[in-house]
Order: C-alpha cells, then structure tokens, then sequence
C-alpha cells in the first residue's frame, strides 16, 4: 500500500493520509461514511505491505489479539478500538483518531527551539496516563479473573496527546496477559528497548510493574528533552538498561524539583518490588506534588502548548539506522554485534522511526525442558562410557 494511491478506498473506509509506519504496521488517516452525509474520522492500522501475503500469519494473529485485547478496554485515557476487518487481502484495525501529536513528536519539536516540556505538564500528562494504565493492569474478564495486562511498549511514541489536553494510551499490539502464558514467544524480548524494564531486557519473568518502570523513563524524557540513553553501541545500552541507570533529572534540568525526582527514582528502581506498588500508587504520588504547585488549567495548557507546534512532516518510511544491515523489507534478522557474546544469541530488529527496535532476541534461559533432558542423558551416557573404557583399560 502506497501513500501515492492515496486518498483510496479500504472496504467501507476511505484511507486519506498515512499518520505513522513501523516494522510490523502502519497506521492512517480514514473516514467512514453513514446516512444523510454522516461521516467519523477513524484511525486505521494495516499490517505493512512488507509483510501482506508472505508469511503474514503471526502479524496478522497479532493484529487480532490486539483488537481483542484493545476492544475490551474502555477508559478515558486509552485509545478505544471500533473495529477489526479485512478487505482487498489487508488485515486492519479501526481506532479513535486522536487530534493531536504523540509525546515524542512534542519532545523532539520543542527541542529544535530550544524549549522543553513544562515541568508540571509532564507531571500532569504522566499522572493520566497512569489512570490509563491502572485501568488496563485491573481489568478482570467476565468471570472475574484478572486478565494480567502488561502493555511491555509504553514509550512517547505510544502516548498520544490531543489539542483538547487529553492523554491516551495507544498500541496493545505487544501486551501480555494471563490467557497467553503458553505464548510461544513468552521468552522473547518485545519492545522498545531504550524504555524497557530491566527484567524485560533480559526476557525475565513480568507484570505490571515493568510498566511503571517504562513510566518513569518516559517522564525523565519528558522533563529533560532528551534520550535516557546515549550508549555507543546496542551492547552498552542494553547493559545500561539491566542496570537501570536513571540519574535525575535536575542533574540535566534544574528547574525540576526534588519531588519529581523522588518519584522517577521510584518509578525506575532496578527491583520491581522497590517500584510503586501499582500505576495507581505513582499516579497519586504525581497528583500530591501537583497539589502543592501553583494552581493552572493543566489540561487546557496542554492543549495550547501542541497548538503551537508544527504538524509532523508527511510520513515517509524512515532510513534504516546506521548500525543495522539494510534490508529490502526494513527487519534486519542480522546482529548488529559482529561478536555476540555466547551467552547471548543474535538480536532481531524492528526498524522503528530509523532506529532498532528490539523484538524478537530469544532469552537463554528458554530452553525447554525436553532440550535440558536430553543434554542431561547425553552427558551421563558420555560418562558411563568413559568409566568401561576406563575399567576394561585396567
């Protein structure tokens, strides 16, 4: 699919523009149409051409699993999914248009003037986006059961900020939860890596909590315009990443209080029992410290603040990063470190916005039972065949 055939009709949506492209999707514009002229602006995601009709299945359950996942979840501060369907061989996805730019547009625009996040406005739009994310984390299916979300890809890039001041959640694309613990890829490594948790960087075992640790890497950014990590190779930044190597953030800003920098402290402690409790508990913390600060219309700030930033520059698919092999379909399924460690088997890519996205590098420690049986009963055969060599020897 091609912007150039753009605007063009997608079953009974119209795609007008393309608003983003990663590795796996690629998300647009779209209107649907009813009676008497009514017309919605939806958001639409596709799987990427790259991938429609050659091997397609894993995105495509992927996708649906989203719709799923996404569909169940109704809540202020989360992007609310309408649809799922199919047409003209593309698997979609249909979505709350937010009118507005995500947090990194926003990050990376006031950094060209020389701006930065006010600092109670970051304060503001983490304290809803971790309403967001204590919805998701509690919610229970229809017998009561909790159903174990972990969104594993908070990032600026998926928190969308609208001109109306409303903070949204996008993309369940990755979450885990409790009814795919058989997932067979329950020990691969998913996400963005400059935000994961330490535990999510080394294919541990998670829940909630990784996501709170995500949380307070995006409001360090928030608050300091930049990247937590500046590693020179993806080695360093995963090693800085199990570290949780977080210094504060008034080390780079100093207008940021003490207060806020307690909380991302706490927000990106190395354990997660050290971490807020729940998204709740951090939200409330972030709520306390507004309480104290000189009363503002937050919400209608914030709206003013992305009126007067300029509109993203039309989509186009991002250069691949200078230290990952190109390929034709932009996922590089080769390392990026010409010596990997043994230990620690060849990284896959998702080129997402020119940079990799570590999605697929396959935990260690996933070796099955049966694998560990069978170099168990071939060492001790090993060994017993030693000892008669041994013995008919003497």
């Amino acid at each position: 699919m091609s912007t150039t055939a753009l605007p063009r009709p997608l079953g009974r949506y119209t795609l007008l523009r393309r608003l983003a492209t990663g590795g796996m999707a690629e998300v647009y514009l779209a209107t649907v149409g009813g009676e008497s002229g009514f017309e919605k602006r939806v958001a639409i995601k596709c799987i990427h051409p790259a991938h429609v009709g050659v091997g397609v299945g894993g995105e495509r359950s992927s996708l649906v699993e989203e719709a799923k996942l996404s569909g169940a979840l109704t809540h202020p501060n989360i992007v609310q999914t309408f649809d799922l369907g199919r047409a003209d061989g593309t698997d979609f996805l249909v979505m709350e248009h937010v009118e507005g730019y995500d947090a990194q547009h926003v990050i990376d625009s006031l950094r060209r003037t020389g701006a930065r996040f006010p600092v109670d406005l970051a304060a503001y739009a983490i304290a809803q986006l971790c309403r967001g994310l204590d919805y998701a984390h509690a919610r229970r299916d229809e017998t009561g059961a909790p159903l174990g979300i972990v969104h594993r890809d908070i990032s600026p890039q998926n928190i969308l900020l609208s001109f109306a001041g409303e903070v949204k959640i996008a993309d369940f694309g990755i979450a885990k939860t409790n009814a795919r613990r058989s997932d067979p890829e329950a020990r691969v490594i998913k996400g963005k890596y400059f935000y994961m948790s330490p535990e999510q960087a080394r294919a541990a075992s998670l829940d909630h909590r990784s996501d709170i640790f995500s949380t307070g890497v995006v409001l360090w950014e928030l608050l300091c315009g930049r990247r937590l990590h500046d590693a020179p190779d993806v080695r360093s930044l995963l090693q800085a990443v199990r570290q949780a190597d977080v210094p504060p953030a008034s080390s780079i800003r100093h207008d940021v209080p003490a207060e806020l920098d307690a909380i991302v402290a706490r927000a990106t402690e190395r354990h997660p029992s050290a971490r807020f409790p729940d998204a709740r508990s951090m939200g409330e913390a972030l709520d306390a410290y507004l309480a104290g600060r000189p009363v503002v219309r937050a919400q209608d700030a914030l709206g003013a603040l992305l009126a007067d930033l300029p509109a993203p520059a039309v989509v186009s698919v991002p250069p691949a990063a200078p230290n990952v092999p190109k390929t034709h379909q932009r996922v590089a399924t080769v390392s990026v470190l010409a010596t990997p460690a043994p230990e620690e088997p060849p990284l896959r890519y998702d080129l997402e916005d020119g940079e990799p996205t570590l999605v697929g590098w396959q935990s260690p420690a996933s070796t099955t039972i049966d694998q560990r049986w069978m170099w168990t009963l071939g060492s001790g055969a090993a060994l017993v065949c030693l000892a008669a060599w041994w013995l008919h020897g003497l």
